[in-house]
């Protein structure tokens, strides 16, 4: 542990001989060489002991930098919170990298919210979103003859072997069919799905205490929940069957693009896909859009989500990586892996959720009763209650507020995480499975909402109308 200490303590220079972004690039290069033929580990001891071995170092960077706060002023503290986050950063983001799958997910995820981790972090971890560590071509090859029966030389008419794209799951190759259409090649990493069940064995072990416990059935579904549908996104079939739904609800001449898929050159493990050109959020932001631009490009952020939800699907993974924003002002919405589709049952959950405010305190009580098992003692207990009170009225106040609602509004934002933490803190987060990924997609289309710092007039969007009166179907609305 001393070795380790001093090794840290040293990797905090006084004076850093390059800046910040020139360190960050360079580290970046030398984990993509590092990783590029290094297969994602498959053993479950492993995969555990890579990941005791982070949390050990991020403890020792931690406890080196709060030493180091005994020997410095406020700018140098300050300065040498900043190298230590970023070099945490990228350590992080290496681990994840290598362990892929459920792991690089859970990055992701933190990566989505820069108020709650240090900018550095956030910022470092949200280039999972599309800049994850991509495998060699040597690996593609293969994939892609296993999967389509060729090499990509004989399939297409080019292919760029350099990853234009890499995430969790797969990455992304630009090519052009022999027919001259410019597609995008998904591929998947090889043996992605034995990862996340080797990670989901060490979380049953993890938990295994908690099985006595009176929320064990609730937490034991949610888990089930989170393994099914991360099951499902390496499934590229399913995935192309959500496309083509998405594609009947959303067209190019209403402000929004789906690519098509092309079936021929696509299978369990390979999709393509039409190419579809724009800038991912970073990006577009460092453009320094309009206030009215960044308005625009908010509501189709809403729309989207609203609009899947009346069509019984939810986008379960609104990311900055799963958008571009396109140069004529059309949104472009990728990778529909993590899409649910409701059943009866979840959808008269949903539609008396949006409805809560209509009913009043005794709709909120149904609710706790049919979605979070709320017994009669649950109901008497007024913290309980108001707590979840709290949070319902923090997620319908965009929907009441009158004209436009500022998401970029920081006090918003942190109240509902804040919200969020005293659930889990109080442990009342018992709650029917479904709602595991509908939570996680609204909180993390308010955080992309922030990000961009939209306002938008969410009551003249008319969303209630959308789910149409107690008893009948939706309406899905048009542009």
């Amino acid at each position: 542990m001393d070795a380790n200490l001093n090794e840290l303590l040293a990797a905090l220079p006084d004076e850093p001989a390059e800046s910040a972004a020139e360190f960050s690039q360079a580290e970046l290069q030398r984990i993509f060489a590092d990783l590029a033929r290094r297969p994602a580990p498959l053993s479950s001891l492993h995969r555990l002991w890579t990941l005791g071995e982070l949390s050990t170092q991020v403890a020792l960077a931690t406890l080196a930098l709060w030493m180091r706060r005994w020997f410095a002023d406020a700018e140098a503290q300050k300065r040498r919170a900043m190298e230590t986050n970023l070099r945490l950063a990228l350590k992080i983001f290496h681990r994840l990298g290598y362990l892929r799958g459920a792991m690089t997910k859970l990055g992701q995820a933190a990566g989505n919210f820069p108020q709650i981790l240090p900018a550095q972090i956030a910022d470092t971890l949200d280039r999972l979103h599309f800049e994850a560590p991509p495998m060699h071509f040597s690996l593609v090859r293969e994939v892609l003859a296993a999967e389509l029966g060729a090499e990509p030389e004989d399939l297409f008419q080019s292919f760029e072997k350099e990853a234009f794209a890499a995430a969790s799951i797969g990455q992304v190759h630009r090519a052009m069919l022999k027919s001259g259409e410019r597609v995008a090649v998904k591929i998947q990493y090889p043996a992605i799905a034995r990862t996340i069940d080797a990670d989901f064995r060490n979380l049953n072990a993890l938990l295994f205490p908690l099985r006595l416990g009176k929320d064990w059935d609730s937490l034991k579904a949610q888990c089930e929940e989170i393994h099914r549908m991360l099951k499902q996104e390496v499934d590229y079939e399913r995935e192309a069957e959500s496309l083509r739904e998405a594609r009947a609800l959303f067209a190019d001449d209403d402000g929004f693009v789906v690519p098509a898929v092309h079936p021929r050159y696509s299978t369990k493990r390979v999709l393509t896909m039409d190419f579809v050109s724009g800038l991912h959020l970073p990006a577009f932001l460092a453009t320094h859009p309009s206030q009215e631009l960044r308005n625009r490009f908010g509501e189709k952020l809403f729309l989207v989500w609203h609009r899947l939800h009346a069509a019984r699907m939810n986008y379960g993974d609104p990311q900055s990586g799963n958008y571009l924003f396109m140069q004529d002002g059309r949104l472009g919405l990728l990778d529909f892996g993590c899409v649910q589709h409701f059943t009866d049952e979840e959808f008269g959950l949903l539609r008396l959720a949006y409805r809560l405010d209509e009913g009043g305190t005794e709709a909120v009580r149904e609710l706790l009763r049919r979605a979070c098992y709320a017994t009669d003692a649950d109901l008497a207990n007024q913290e309980y209650v108001g707590l979840i009170e709290e949070s319902i009225h923090w997620n319908l106040e965009p929907i009441r507020h009158q004209g436009p609602f500022d998401y970029g509004d920081a006090e918003y934002f942190k109240h509902g995480v804040d919200i969020f933490a005293r659930i889990v803190k109080k442990r009342y987060s018992r709650s029917h499975p479904m709602f595991v990924y509908f939570d996680r997609s609204q909180m993390a289309l308010k955080a992309l909402l922030f990000r961009l710092g939209a306002q938008v007039d969410v009551k003249a969007l008319a969303i209630r109308n959308w789910w149409g009166p107690a008893g009948s179907g939706p309406t899905v609305p048009a542009e």
